[in-house]
């Protein structure tokens, strides 16, 4: 019987580190780099794609990112996504874009980054407290066993 292999993805788009910090984290599950999307996407059966909600809407960045994936190349999609309130407008953006191309969105994390650890205007976020740690963690763990 032959076993089969997962094979796994990690990209994100990161204004002020917030999301890059998550990503890292799902690297640490995953067992694979976490890289931006200027990284293109060769091959994978299951992509974690995060990015932030600015102004209740997804960077364009990753956006075009999403619009540029091959479903031939890209089976299922776990989406991550950050913001500085409770806006959940990014993640249905990018799911749309998905759904249009025939890519699954097989689950999504949304963390709201509001005060300590959240930055505006370009300063440097990334601050991640050890209760996000451990619920990205496990959406990780979670994405990996479907």
């Amino acid at each position: 019987m032959e076993e089969f292999i997962m094979t796994v993805a990690i990209r994100y788009q990161t204004r002020n580190g917030n999301t890059k910090a998550f990503a890292e984290q799902i690297s640490t599950v995953a067992g694979v780099p976490a890289e931006s999307v200027e990284t293109p996407v060769t091959e994978t059966d299951l992509l974690f794609f995060g990015g932030g909600t600015y102004f209740m809407k997804p960077d364009s960045s990753a956006s075009a990112f999403m619009k540029g994936l091959d479903a031939s190349k890209v089976k299922k999609i776990a989406l991550f996504t950050t913001s500085g309130g409770p806006e959940m407008v990014s993640d249905k953006a990018l799911t749309k874009i998905a759904n249009q191309k025939g890519i699954e969105i097989v689950g999504h994390f949304h963390q709201v980054m509001g005060g300590k650890g959240m930055k505006l205007l370009g300063s440097h976020g990334g601050k991640l407290k050890p209760e996000q740690i451990e619920l990205v963690k496990q959406f990780a763990k979670e994405m990996l066993t479907k």
